[in-house]
């Protein structure tokens, strides 16, 4: 809809610049050229345009005006995320693209169709790297499509990738680097550096956004400032609104630990321990498949090893992240306990060690030499003259440790439970110990708090359906979240049948939560409970072999809609449960291989097939 202005008396113009040059501040003229314009549209529309100002609400049902800075080049956002925070991020990237006038749509890499990627303007990927280098589950379709030989030239496309990793990891950020480099290799135009982010991104993100779109804005001055166009955004919702709560990562709640009891019986060579924690007062919320992130401290025997091995005065105040403290409570608030990467790389770059600078270059040889070593063991075998400022200099602030919550608020309310394994090994004829398993389990006591916050997994969730069938595969701690669950569905009256698998090495002394599953048994909460205690019997039984003697029913429930679930070790239970899957689903089809990963993938894409593995 378009007004006609009048054109002005010969002269006008010149006579009122001149007068608002004399009497007005550059500032104020800008101001009046807007305000006066206003005005004379709005006198020179039609009846029914004018009316809306006595009527707010007829606005929406008009097209907005064209804001001179918009413009109809589309941005999309894309994100794959195996918890939650890419799609967060995502969203929250979203929005700041939207405040500055361009066409936003977000979506899922699980859903997004590759075809369209080629007719893409602008596209800013946020993504998670698991584990080792693996993208997510959401991802990995779109991972493997990208670059793989299908992959079309992005000759037109600019872009920009976020990465969300954890540095503990040393192929940080694999992920985002894969997707930066691939879209480079086929020809798109890069807006902004890749950020890859540690646990704690915020910052990095935002410093991200502000590159991106300072670029963008950059590129759209460049454009015709008549391009047409709707500056909505297509944000996809968050499965949680409302108001924010009072405490995050960044102000964590103090919570009481209300019990602690240690689950495995006398002569285990495990020691596993049940923390109930009360969250009353702090608003925090969560759900089935969420976890809590706990803030440790540093053993002072480590503190001290650290210091003895530096030969560096522990009484001598420093400042870090912007606190002044003696060194000797800092260190109680670094990671010490785990090696990185990026560690290595600034201590090896400090005392020219040239076996440490070629370590990187071999990363069959780099993963062993992290396993089992702490701080204080690097600098013992690799002795440097360092300042107490330097060694801070190689440190990073103790990120937080999540652990599947092992309780259903609806069963439990205010309160949060926990199963934690406490880790305890020796290496070099030196005891080690995990930081947070450790601190949970010697360092605070029933009535003392520990600093939380809510860890929300927006993939990791029950069935909306609460008649579909769940199988559930948790040994060990992996059972925690699966206690969760039951609860859940019992507090629910949920008619869906809950299946589980656990394992652990010993009956009599490693059946963990054994009562309370027997109960659930018993009231029918849990349908079937397949157990393998690996060190009963001279052959050793893991719960993949529990699976596959449960073959034909299994592939019965996945055809009828059930939902497969797994938690716990990384490294081989959850690859040894999917070749598992694999086998039953290949073996009960009668179909082959090939058809039988096309099967699993399927699963992944319905989110039918989901992993909290670590």
């Amino acid at each position: 809809m378009t007004a006609t202005l009048p054109q002005p008396p010969v002269g006008f113009q010149d006579d009122l610049l001149r007068k608002l040059s004399a009497d007005h501040s550059p500032e104020q003229q800008l101001w009046l050229s807007g305000f006066l314009y206003g005005i004379a549209i709005a006198r020179h529309q039609p009846a029914e345009v004018r009316t809306l100002a006595g009527n707010p609400a007829a606005v929406s049902d008009l097209a907005p005006m064209q804001h001179p800075g918009k413009t109809t080049e589309k941005v999309t956002v894309l994100f794959g995320s195996q918890t939650g925070n890419s799609k967060k991020v995502a969203n929250k990237v979203a929005a700041r693209v939207r405040e500055q006038g361009w066409e936003v749509t977000v979506a899922d890499l699980n859903d997004y169709p590759t075809k369209n990627l080629k007719e893409e303007k602008i596209v800013l990927l946020v993504v998670s790297t698991q584990g080792e280098g693996d993208p997510p589950v959401s991802a990995e379709e779109f991972h493997r499509w990208l670059l793989g030989p299908r992959a079309p030239k992005l000759d037109g496309l600019r872009f920009a990738v976020c990465g969300l990793g954890d540095k503990s990891y040393l192929q940080f950020c694999q992920t985002g680097k894969e997707f930066d480099a691939r879209f480079q290799a086929l020809g798109a135009t890069r807006l902004a550096e890749r950020a890859d982010c540690d646990v704690d991104f915020e910052e990095m993100v935002e410093r991200w956004m502000e590159a991106v779109l300072s670029s963008m804005v950059e590129r759209r001055s460049a454009l015709s400032s008549s391009a047409n166009g709707s500056a909505a955004a297509h944000v996809l919702p968050e499965q949680r609104s409302g108001v924010q709560a009072q405490y995050d990562r960044k102000r964590p709640f103090a919570a009481p630990i209300l019990e602690k009891i240690q689950l495995n019986g006398r002569g285990s060579q495990k020691e596993t321990w049940h923390l109930e924690l009360s969250l009353e007062g702090s608003g925090l919320t969560y759900e089935p498949g969420d976890s809590i992130g706990i803030f440790p401290k540093n053993s002072d025997s480590l503190v001290e090893e650290v210091l003895a091995a530096a030969k560096l005065d522990g009484d001598k105040n420093l400042i870090f992240s912007e606190k002044e403290a003696p060194l000797r409570e800092i260190l109680r608030e670094v990671e010490l306990s785990v090696l990185t990467r990026d560690l290595l790389d600034k201590f090896a770059d400090a005392t020219k060690n040239i076996s440490l600078k070629t370590l990187p270059n071999d990363p069959a040889a780099l993963k062993r030499f992290f396993w089992g070593r702490n701080v204080a063991d690097l600098l013992r075998e690799f002795p440097a003259n360092l300042t107490e400022e330097i060694l801070l200099g190689f440190l990073r602030k103790m990120p937080p440790r999540l652990y599947s919550i092992a309780s259903s608020l609806a069963a439990h309310p205010d309160e949060a439970h926990l199963t934690v394994a406490a880790v305890r090994y020796d290496f070099d004829r030196r005891p080690h110990q995990g930081v947070a398993s450790t601190f949970l389990a010697d360092r605070v006591l029933a009535g003392e708090s520990v600093p939380v916050f809510i860890e929300h997994n927006e993939y990791f969730k029950l069935p909306a359906d609460d008649s579909a069938d769940i199988i559930m595969v948790g040994p060990g701690t992996g059972v925690a979240p699966f206690r969760a669950f039951v609860e859940e569905r019992s507090e629910r009256g949920s008619s869906g049948k809950n299946w589980l698998f656990f394992g652990n090495p010993h009956f009599e002394t490693d059946f963990l939560y054994q009562t309370e599953w027997l109960n659930h048994l018993k009231r029918g909460t849990l349908d079937r409970l397949d157990v393998a205690f690996s060190r009963d019997q001279e052959q050793k039984i893991y719960v993949q072999h529990r699976l596959l003697e449960r073959s034909r029913l299994i592939f019965e429930r996945l055809e009828n809609g059930a939902f497969f679930y797994v938690c716990g070790d990384k490294e081989r239970m959850a690859s040894d449960v999917q070749n598992a899957v694999l086998q039953i689903i290949e073996k009960e089809s009668g179909c082959d291989e090939a058809f039988a990963d096309e099967y699993l993938r399927g699963l992944k894409k319905q989110r039918r097939y989901l992993e909290d593995v670590y």
